[in-house]
């Protein structure tokens, strides 16, 4: 009985310390029966933002992304400034880094990349990282 108590114990170990330790982005999730990409795809609305740890004000701001699995983004931004009301409407294509750690988005007519860090990617929930010289940002979006 106490051999088979052990082994129970010893196999719980095991996988509480395989499951802690699999996932790839910063804050998780630690697992997730969904791919990457099904995960990533969907319409998300900003929800948060932080610069160098302070959180940013957004008051006034909407950003929304829609992202598809073929491949295709679109971002639309609008806000408020002096009582006028402006929107930026972008899209463009979108890919994972190799080992998935990164979101590499193209605008479309513009020459380059950008490349942010996946900081979390759960289904309701995507956090990514951008680091401009000293300035890093990190925007939380919420599924939508």
């Amino acid at each position: 009985m106490k051999k088979l108590f052990f082994i129970g114990l010893a196999t719980f170990a095991l996988t509480t310390a395989s499951l802690t330790s699999c996932s790839k982005y910063e804050e998780g999730p630690n697992l997730a029966l969904s791919s990457k990409t099904s995960r990533l795809t969907g319409s998300w609305l900003l929800t948060a933002q932080t610069t160098n740890g302070a959180a940013d004000q957004l008051t006034g701001l909407t950003q929304t992304m829609n992202i598809a699995k073929d491949g295709t983004y679109s971002v639309s931004i609008n806000y408020s400034y002096m009582g006028f009301t402006y929107t930026n409407d972008l899209s463009g294509t979108w890919a994972f880094s190799d080992d998935k750690t990164q979101l590499i988005t193209t605008i479309d007519g513009q020459t380059g990349t950008e490349t942010n860090t996946i900081v979390r990617l759960a289904s309701k929930e995507l956090k990514i990282k951008s680091v401009n010289g000293t300035e890093t940002v990190i925007q939380t979006f919420t599924a939508q």
